[in-house]
């Protein structure tokens, strides 16, 4: 059961991170921050985990707290 759950954790995990991720590329923030191309694509890459990391594990936290109870 722990190994079922720690890759449930981690589908939800990814699956947040990715929408984060999509999400940051439609809103174009290029324009807004002038920076080198590479440095931008870091920072898209570490606010999508950042953003990601937080809906996920409420969403975790949420199906855990129904399975227990």
């Amino acid at each position: 059961m722990s190994n079922i759950n720690s890759f449930l954790d981690l589908i939800v995990q990814l699956f947040f991170i990715g929408l984060a991720f999509w999400c940051l590329n439609d809103i174009h923030l290029e324009k807004y921050v002038r920076m080198h191309v590479n440095q931008f694509r870091i920072l898209i890459i570490l606010l999508s985990i950042v953003l990601g990391y937080i809906p996920g594990s409420f969403f975790i936290w949420i199906i855990n707290l129904t399975i227990n109870h």
